[in-house]
């Protein structure tokens, strides 16, 4: 079988060569798939329980590339519910088939089917008695208890529906964990305003997003067989922004009306008359109401001809206009798309809201003035930007799937700089304090995008935005780090690695996207170590930098656990530093010092050498002693050598000298002699 991993750098798979160990508790077989368990893009693989081996269970690998929501893993393994699909525990393993690190959940195996194995299948319609009983009740419960934890399940579609058991008569909900909130989603299952947003654009959502996937997935429960699931998601969205989406997934279906009620209600592209938890746990009570019509956007009077169609709805339009967006700029200049609105659509507050949005953009800012004018269109609608497309929520979870994106982070920043968050909630009649919350960090994260310096920029803001995302630095393209506490024994694969010549040697251990990891997940004071090591680059002081800052996250979070492989690879990083020192032999017992050093597998040691201050002080004081010396003798060998240049001139005035003083000596002594043989 061929995993559906994507893999990295086009290296050869590895065989699978036996179970792979998970936390010394589960044994996982990558030899033995489990296809009908698949939940794209995660693959299924038979799992054992050490400790017991009765226990059903099984493993879903996931794909790094798109990663998974482990953060909430924790708390709904609180969530106990026999109809909810129960989560084991997670890790982060060596999958051989793609020769790299995958993140994998351990979940508990279904021991019935699949409700809808394929979005594609048909099955025997069931009873509405029946669709209440084992979907529409058991899901309320799950969710009431999920929501009040803070977590939405966001994965709920038929094909993620299985039969507690062989018989049929009790149905669980699949997991929630594989992959980031509506992106293993068809539109089918997404509200329309998400259902608008590309699919990694449509964020963390609400209780409204399980909600209307409940609606979507009891139609093809009732029905038995999911409505226009043949179609594409841009053809389902079209149908739906024509008819609305209740009509567009009931079609031609017989529906009750006693399931009408919920139906409508649940499927509702009116966000303040969709039915929230509460409504749905009256109805399944006993509460039953005349069903609502589904009130439609306002349809014009006339056709709005674009692009070869005819629209009539401001939302449609605005769909069509990002579709075909370098056409739009033309109807919005030429004032017909006013006319339209003012005559056909007859929606002064929508006339305002397009004046509005074209006042204070420039004449040459087509993106600009496109951007805010589908804001005013459809207000309830994503942010779009060109081929960027994300709600309010979704905009990081875009930025964060595609940060290595040229394409992708000139889109965000180019939306942020237009502030079209900000014009977005300016056209919202009702703000959800999410929402606004989410503004006030995107707020936060233009300005960290803004500030120049290791550790900031688009990088930053990725991290800063999706908690979730592992850290993304090409220094660990095979592996995964979920957290920060994976972050120091990743290094030390990566050391293996480059002392068995798997990979290139490593230079720097700090990079853009290494540092922005830190800054936002290391939750202690970083700033000092990162401007040393953009100051310095490659000189010592930023070699010692890049030591420091993680010798400080493993003097924090890995106290009792050494890396041997990462302070070889450190030392060797650390050599041009011992090259500060003056002293020859000092080199050589700092060198052998470091070595030792490394051995023992604490960074900080490495640096209690290579950076003593005392020694260094040392160093410098018997280097500066040595050049004065060096220069005195200097400055005696240069006048003795001056002096044996001029020596017959020095003979001259020496023996001058001499001659004078032995000649006043002379005279001296000979006057004493004649004083005293005159005196006696």
């Amino acid at each position: 079988m061929a995993l559906k991993v994507s893999g990295g750098k086009g290296e050869e798979a590895v065989e699978p060569g036996g179970p792979l160990l998970v936390k010394d508790r589960f044994e996982v077989h990558p030899d033995h798939p489990l296809p009908h368990l698949d939940n794209p893009p995660a693959v299924a693989v038979r799992t054992t329980h050490t400790r017991d081996g009765s226990r059903q269970i099984y493993a879903l690998v996931c794909d790094p590339k798109m990663p998974p929501r482990l953060d909430i893993v924790s708390t709904v393994h609180r969530v106990d519910h026999r109809n909810l699909q129960r989560v084991v525990d997670w890790s982060v393993l060596d999958w051989p088939q793609e020769g790299r690190r995958c993140p994998v959940v351990v979940m508990e195996q279904p021991q019935g089917d699949r409700v809808f194995p394929q979005l594609t299948d048909w099955r025997a319609p069931m009873t509405e008695e029946a669709v209440t009983r084992l979907f529409l009740a058991p899901v309320v419960s799950i969710l009431r208890d999920m929501h009040a934890l803070g977590v939405h399940h966001r994965n709920i579609r038929p094909n993620n529906l299985y039969f507690v058991n062989s018989d049929d008569r009790e149905m669980c909900l699949g997991e929630c964990f594989t992959a980031q909130p509506g992106t293993n989603q068809t539109a089918l299952f997404e509200t329309m305003e998400c259902g608008l947003a590309a699919p990694a654009g449509r964020g963390e959502g609400g209780a409204e997003n399980d909600l209307y996937a409940v609606g979507a997935t009891a139609i093809a429960l009732l029905t038995g067989k999911v409505p226009m699931a043949e179609k594409t998601d841009e053809e389902v969205m079209l149908r739906r922004l024509n008819v609305g989406s209740y009509a567009a997934l009931v079609h031609n279906q017989r529906i009750s009306l006693t399931m009408m009620e919920p139906l409508r209600g649940l499927l509702n592209d009116d966000p303040k008359e969709r039915w929230t938890l509460e409504d749905l746990s009256l109805w399944l009570n006993g509460r039953r109401l005349s069903p609502k019509q589904q009130v439609m956007p306002t349809k014009a009077s006339r056709a709005y001809s674009f692009a070869g169609r005819d629209y009539f709805t401001a939302r449609e339009l605005a769909h069509a206009m990002h579709r075909h967006w370098d056409s739009a700029v033309m109807p919005i200049r030429d004032g017909s798309l006013d006319t339209w609105l003012r005559r056909g659509l007859s929606e002064d507050d929508r006339v305002e809201a397009v004046n509005q949005a074209k006042g204070g953009v420039g004449q040459h800012d087509d993106d600009k003035l496109i951007a805010r004018v589908l804001i005013a269109l459809d207000p309830e609608g994503p942010v779009r930007l060109r081929d960027f497309s994300a709600t309010i929520e979704g905009i990081g979870s875009l930025v964060g799937l595609n940060v290595h994106d040229a394409n992708a982070r000139t889109l965000f920043a180019r939306v942020n700089s237009m502030g079209l968050g900000q014009f977005w909630l300016e056209q919202q009649r009702k703000v959800d304090p999410n929402q606004l919350r989410y503004l006030t960090r995107m707020d936060k994260a233009k300005m960290v995008m803004n500030q120049p310096g290791l550790g900031f920029g688009i990088e930053r803001v990725a991290y800063e935005l999706n908690p979730n995302l592992p850290c993304l630095s090409p220094l660990f393209e095979r592996d995964y780090i979920a957290t920060i506490e994976h972050l120091l024994p990743a290094y030390e694969r990566l050391a293996q690695a480059v002392e068995a010549g798997r990979v290139d040697p490593v230079r720097r251990l700090i990079d853009r996207d290494s540092a922005a990891y830190i800054g936002v997940n290391y939750k202690r004071p970083s700033g000092t170590e990162l401007r040393d090591i953009e100051r310095e680059g490659d000189d010592p002081p930023g070699r010692i930098a890049q030591i420091r800052l993680l010798a400080n996250i493993q003097d924090y979070m890995h106290k009792k656990t050494d890396f041997p492989a990462l302070c070889a690879l450190a030392a060797t990083i650390l050599e041009p530093a011992i090259e500060r020192f003056q002293s020859r032999e000092r080199r050589a017992r700092v060198r052998d010092r470091l070595r030792k050093a490394a051995r023992g597998g604490r960074l900080s040691a490495l640096l209690d050498v290579v950076d003593d201050q005392q020694e260094v002080a040392n160093d410098q004081r018997n280097f500066e002693s040595a050049v004065r010396n060096y220069a005195a003798s200097v400055e005696e060998t240069i006048q003795v050598k001056r002096d044996i240049k001029n020596r017959s001139q020095l003979a001259h005035e020496v023996g001058g000298q001499l001659a004078s003083t032995f000649s006043a000596l002379g005279a001296t002594v000979t006057a004493l002699i004649t004083f005293i043989v005159w005196w006696f």
